[in-house]
C-alpha cells in the first residue's frame, strides 16, 4: 500500500540534525527522500494524500507559522509531521491546530518516532479511504444531479401533457359559464378537472382529486380523462340522449372497475355531474369529495347534499345520484381538499363553516374565487389547490 511502502519525504536544510533525523526513520524501515524547502517538494510529491511528509523547522516561537500562509496551506494538504527543536507548549497546539498530524522534538526516542509513523500509516489509510469515498460521493453526487435533471425535464413534459388535456376555460353556452384554476404543489398534478358541453345541451363535468402526489397519482390523472373521454364520445357517437338525460349514472362504478384493474393501488375522490342546459336539471354524484360541492344563491354559500366512498378501493361499490334545479341566478363551486390549508382554522368542521363565508359574495368568477382564497399568494402550497366553478346568470 501506498501509505506505508511510500518514502518518507523530509523537508529541511542538509544539516546534521537533518542527517540524524534521517537515520532515525530509516532504522524503522522507512526510506527517506530530502527536499530543500516547500517549493521542491510540491514538486517531488504526486499524492498529497497519503505521502508522509516530515518537515524539519526551527519555529520554536510559532511565529513563522502565524506568518506563512503557504506554510499552512502544506499542513493543511499534506499528511506532515513537523520536528522542533525546543518548542514550547503554544508552537505545539499552533500546529496541531493548522492541521499537522504529529509533532517530533529533538531526542525523540527510536520507540518515539516509530509509534508515531505507524500512527501516521493510520492517518494515512484513513486520508485514502476517505479521498475515494468523497470521489464516490460526489460521482453518486453527479449522478443524482443527473437524474433530477432528466426528472424534471420528464415532469415538465408530463405538466405540458396534463395542461393540454385540461378543458377550455371559461366555457360559454347561453348564460351559463364553467371555468377551473389549478395550483399543483408540485409540477405534476394528482387533481384532474374535465367537461364537455355535448349535443347542444349536456354539460358534462368531473372534479378529481387522486390519492398522493407526482408522477404516479398524475398518471391516473391521464387515465381518468381517456376512460371518462371514451364514454363520452360513445355517447356523442350514438347521439344518445336518454343516457345522457340519465348521466352521471353508473359513470363512478365503471371508474371504480377501471381503476382496481390497473393494480396501481390508487384511489380518488370525485364529483361528477351532467346539467341539461334546457330543464337546468343538474344531476352529480360524490364519491368521497371534500368539502362537499357549494351552492351560492344570493351571496349565501350552503354544501349541496351527496356523499359516497372514494373510487379505487372498494369492489362493487355503488353511488346515488343527487338532482337539483338550478336557480336563475346561481354558482356551483367544487375544490379540492388543498383548500382547507389555506383557511386559519384548526377544526374540519369550522374549516368549512369558514369556507361558506369566504366564498358567499366572492364567486361570480374563478379570479374572485381565487382572491376569495388567496391561491396566488402561496409560494409552496402543501397540496394541490384545484376549483371548478359553473355559474348561471351571473
Amino acid at each position: 500500500m501506498t501509505a506505508i511502502n511510500s518514502p518518507v519525504i523530509l523537508v529541511g536544510e542538509n544539516t546534521v540534525r537533518l542527517s540524524t533525523l534521517q537515520e532515525a526513520v530509516q532504522s524503522c524501515d522507512r526510506s527517506c527522500v530530502i527536499v530543500p524547502d516547500i517549493a521542491a517538494l510540491v514538486s517531488a510529491c504526486e499524492d498529497s494524500v497519503s505521502q508522509l511528509v516530515v518537515l524539519v523547522s526551527s519555529d520554536s516561537s510559532g511565529e513563522i507559522l502565524d506568518q506563512d500562509n503557504i506554510l499552512k496551506a502544506l499542513l493543511s494538504k499534506y499528511l506532515v509531521v513537523v520536528h522542533l527543536d525546543s518548542p514550547s507548549v503554544e508552537t505545539v497546539a499552533s500546529y496541531f491546530r493548522y492541521g499537522a498530524s504529529d509533532v517530533w522534538f529533538d531526542g525523540a526516542s527510536q520507540k518515539d518516532i516509530f509509534e508515531s509513523l505507524s500512527r501516521s500509516q493510520e492517518i494515512a489509510i484513513t486520508r485514502i479511504q476517505r479521498n475515494e469515498y468523497s470521489g464516490d460521493l460526489e460521482k453518486t453526487n453527479l449522478e443524482l444531479q443527473e437524474s433530477v435533471r432528466l426528472l424534471r425535464q420528464d415532469q415538465i413534459a408530463g405538466l405540458e401533457v396534463q395542461k393540454s388535456l385540461m378543458p377550455e376555460s371559461p366555457l360559454t353556452f347561453g348564460d351559463y359559464e364553467i371555468s377551473h384554476s389549478v395550483t399543483p404543489s408540485l409540477y405534476l398534478s394528482g387533481d384532474f378537472i374535465g367537461y364537455n358541453f355535448v349535443l347542444g345541451r349536456y354539460l358534462l363535468f368531473y372534479f378529481a382529486d387522486v390519492s398522493g402526489h407526482g408522477s404516479a397519482s398524475a398518471f391516473v390523472t391521464v387515465l381518468l380523462r381517456f376512460m371518462i373521454g371514451r364514454v363520452i364520445r360513445r355517447h356523442i357517437t350514438e347521439n344518445d340522449h336518454a343516457a345522457l338525460r340519465a348521466a352521471p349514472e353508473g359513470l363512478l362504478e365503471h371508474i371504480n372497475n377501471q381503476i382496481l384493474a390497473t393494480g396501481l393501488g390508487k384511489h380518488l375522490t370525485v364529483v361528477a355531474g351532467c346539467l341539461d342546459t334546457e330543464t337546468s336539471t343538474l344531476r352529480y354524484v360524490v364519491g368521497a369529495q371534500l368539502p362537499r360541492p357549494i351552492m351560492i344563491v344570493e351571496g349565501k354559500a350552503d354544501y349541496l347534499p351527496g356523499k359516497g366512498k372514494p373510487v379505487g378501493i372498494f369492489e362493487d361499490a355503488v353511488w346515488d345520484v343527487e338532482e337539483i334545479q338550478l336557480p336563475e341566478r346561481c354558482a356551483v363551486v367544487l375544490l379540492s381538499d388543498g383548500v382547507f390549508e389555506l383557511v386559519p382554522d384548526k377544526e374540519l368542521i369550522d374549516k368549512e363553516k369558514t369556507l361558506l363565508q369566504f366564498l358567499g359574495t366572492s364567486s361570480n368568477t374563478i379570479e374572485n374565487l381565487k382572491d376569495a382564497l388567496a391561491v396566488d399568494f402561496i409560494e409552496a402550497p402543501q397540496d394541490d389547490v384545484s376549483m371548478l366553478l359553473l355559474t348561471r346568470g351571473m
